[in-house]
C-alpha cells in the first residue's frame, strides 16, 4: 500500500503554487499539491489540535475517503515526540510504500521524519518512495511557484553509513555490497546510455572486492585476505568517479574503507622474499580478530602462526605451506616439547627439529603457549560435544590472555630475523 504522510502546520492555510517536474500545482497546504500529482491509497495526515481546526479543513473539503486525520501532540517535550513516533509507526505495515512530506510543522520534523523513514525500513521493510518538501523560501520572486525537493536520497546515507560501519568494525560486507549493486545501472539504462558501462563494471567488481575480503575474513584465510586488500584498494580507487555517480555517500566513505583494510595487503604474500612480512600481518590479524570478538578465527589462525614462526625460524621457508615438508616438523617439535616438560611424559618419536626446538631461547614459552593454544583450539573444534565443555566466555577470556604472549614470541623471535635480514 501506497501512504503519504503529511504533518499540517498551525498558521493556516496560503494559497501557494509548487513546480514539480515540469509542471505547476496549486495548494493551501503542499499536501494538497500532493494530492494531485502523487498516486496514493491513503494519506495520513498528521495534525495537533490547533492545526486540525485552523488548517485540515483545505484537505477536508477535498471529501476524498483516502485522506485521514491522525491526532499527535505538539511535540514540546521529547516525551511527546516519543509518542509521535509510535503513533505514525502503528499506521505504517510491513512493506508498505511511504511517501513524507515534510514542508509543513515544526522544524524538528525533518530530523524526526528522517529517523521514522530509517525505522521503517529496517523494521518494517518499508520503502521509502519520497521525502517532499515545498521550498517555499526557494522561490525566485513572489510569483514564481515553490520548487518541490525529493530528499529521500539522503535516507540512503544512513544504509550506507551502518554498512560500512558494520564492513569496518566486523569484517562482514555484505550488506554494503548490496548497496553497491543496487547503484549499478539496469539493463535499460544500459541499452539507452552505453555510456554507463563502465560504471556498472567498476560498482560491480568494487562489491565483489569487498565480499571476496569479507569471507576471506570470515573463514580464516590470511593469505587470500592479504591478496583481497590489494585488490580493494587498487579497485576502490579505480571507481571513485563511478561513486560519485551513483553512490554519492560510498564515495566519502571508501577511503575509510582503504585504510582500515590496507594494514592486511602484501603483494606475492606466498613468495619466500616476504615471508617475514607476512607472519608480522597475521600477527596484526590476530589482534584485529581479537578486538572484533572473533576468537574462533583468532585462536585457528594463532595455532597456525606459531607453526609459521617455527617454519620460518627452522629455515625451512620454501616449504612453508607445505604441510610434509615443512609444517609438520614445526608442529612435531612443539608436540614434543610440551610433552617433554610434563612431569609424567608419554613416549616420543624423536623429530629432525627436536634440538632446534630447544635451542631457541624461547623455547619453555612457546611449549606453554602451544599447549594452551591446542587445549582452546580442540575445545572450540568439537563445539562444546563434551561432558565438561568451557563456557563461551572462558574461551574468550582464555584466547585474550593467550594473545599478549603471542606477541612477545613474535616480538623476540621475528624482530630478530628481521634484524638479521637488514645486516
Amino acid at each position: 500500500m501506497i501512504k503519504i504522510i503529511t504533518f499540517l502546520g498551525a498558521q493556516g492555510a496560503l494559497k501557494t503554487s509548487y513546480h514539480y517536474q515540469g509542471e505547476d500545482y496549486e495548494g493551501g497546504v503542499f499536501a494538497e499539491a500532493l494530492h494531485q500529482f502523487c498516486k496514493y491509497d491513503e494519506m495520513l495526515v498528521c495534525t495537533t489540535d490547533i492545526a486540525k481546526e485552523k488548517t485540515y479543513p483545505v484537505l477536508e473539503k477535498l471529501q476524498d475517503p483516502r485522506i485521514k486525520p491522525i491526532d499527535i501532540p505538539t511535540g514540546r517535550t521529547t516525551d511527546e515526540m516519543w509518542q509521535t513516533f509510535k503513533i505514525i509507526a502503528d499506521q505504517v505495515h510491513e512493506g508498505d510504500q511511504v511517501i513524507f512530506d515534510i514542508t509543513h510543522g515544526l522544524r524538528s520534523l525533518p530530523f524526526l521524519v528522517f529517523l521514522f523513514a530509517a525505522y521503517l525500513k529496517a523494521a518494517k521493510n518499508v520503502t521509502i518512495d519520497a521525502i517532499y518538501y515545498g521550498a517555499l523560501e526557494l522561490r525566485e520572486s513572489r510569483e514564481s511557484p515553490a520548487p518541490v525537493i525529493d530528499l529521500s536520497e539522503f535516507v540512503g546515507m544512513l544504509d550506507w553509513l551502518t554498512a560500512t560501519d558494520r564492513f569496518i568494525t566486523t569484517g562482514e560486507g555484505q550488506s554494503l555490497a548490496n548497496l553497491l549493486y543496487s547503484a549499478v545501472p539496469s539493463q535499460a539504462e544500459l541499452r539507452d546510455n552505453p555510456s554507463t558501462r563502465p560504471v556498472r563494471s567498476d560498482l560491480e567488481k568494487s562489491a565483489k572486492a569487498i565480499e571476496t575480503i569479507s569471507l576471506a575474513l570470515s573463514i580464516t584465510r590470511p593469505i587470500e585476505t592479504m591478496k583481497s586488500a590489494i585488490k580493494l584498494e587498487t579497485t576502490l580507487q579505480k571507481a571513485e568517479s563511478s561513486f560519485n555517480q551513483r553512490a554519492k555517500p560510498f564515495s566519502l566513505l571508501s577511503e575509510k574503507i582503504i585504510d582500515e583494510y590496507g594494514q592486511f595487503a602484501l603483494e606475492n604474500p606466498t613468495h619466500k622474499n616476504v615471508t617475514l612480512d607476512n607472519l608480522w600481518h597475521q600477527l596484526h590479524m590476530i589482534e584485529w580478530y581479537i578486538n572484533r570478538d572473533k576468537i574462533i578465527q583468532a585462536v585457528t589462525l594463532a595455532r597456525e602462526w606459531l607453526v609459521s614462526v617455527l617454519v620460518f625460524n627452522f629455515n625451512l621457508h620454501e616449504f612453508m605451506f607445505d604441510l610434509y615438508k615443512g609444517r609438520k616438523y614445526a608442529e612435531k617439535a612443539l608436540n614434543n616439547g610440551v610433552e617433554k616438560r610434563k612431569k609424567d611424559p608419554r613416549p616420543i618419536t624423536p623429530c629432525d627439529y627436536d634440538k632446534n626446538f630447544e635451542d631457541l631461547a624461547t623455547a619453555d614459552q612457546l611449549a606453554e603457549i602451544w599447549s594452551k593454544m591446542t587445549e582452546l583450539r580442540n575445545d572450540i573444534a568439537h563445539v562444546g560435544m563434551n561432558l565438561d565443555p568451557q563456557s563461551a566466555e572462558k574461551i574468550k577470556i582464555k584466547a585474550i590472555e593467550l594473545y599478549p604472549k603471542i606477541k612477545v614470541i613474535g616480538e623476540s623471535m621475528l624482530i630478530k630475523n628481521t634484524e638479521n635480514n637488514s645486516i
